[in-house]
């Protein structure tokens, strides 16, 4: 079952990336949660069911130009958890200065479509979250 959930959080992942916001939510539950609260950017926050992410994805071209995410890593942390390692990149809008931040997203997948997903600023806090530190 958790080599179907990677897939699925690669599935959102790549969708999300070519901006099919619609194929992405398919794979996300209508009532998940987004929670970007440890963002040090502008919209730090949760985020509530499908208009709550398309909210989210909305807002990354807004402030943010040649916006791409490269993943990183995967981890097939538990049964219903994957760990998404990845680079953020952009240009200001505004300033046009280069932008890259580094983050790790836990994702949760129940019965075949994404619940929640949670920001942590490092792969290690992610890792710990899900109880995998060491």
């Amino acid at each position: 079952m958790s080599q179907e959930n990677v897939e699925i959080v690669k599935r959102v992942l790549r969708n999300s990336a070519a901006h099919a916001i619609d194929r992405a939510l398919a794979d996300v539950d209508p009532e998940a949660e987004l929670d970007w609260s440890n963002s040090e950017a502008p919209d730090s926050g949760v985020y509530h069911g499908h208009a709550g992410w398309r909210e989210w994805f909305d807002g990354r071209g807004e402030g943010l130009s040649e916006l791409r995410f490269d993943t990183t890593e995967v981890i097939d942390a538990r049964p219903d958890t994957v760990i998404v390692v990845a680079r953020l990149l952009g240009r200001g809008r505004a300033s046009g200065v280069e932008v890259e931040a580094v983050g790790a997203g836990v994702w949760t997948v129940h019965e075949g479509k994404v619940t929640s997903l949670k920001l942590y600023q490092t792969r290690e806090e992610a890792l710990e979250a899900v109880g995998l530190a060491g």
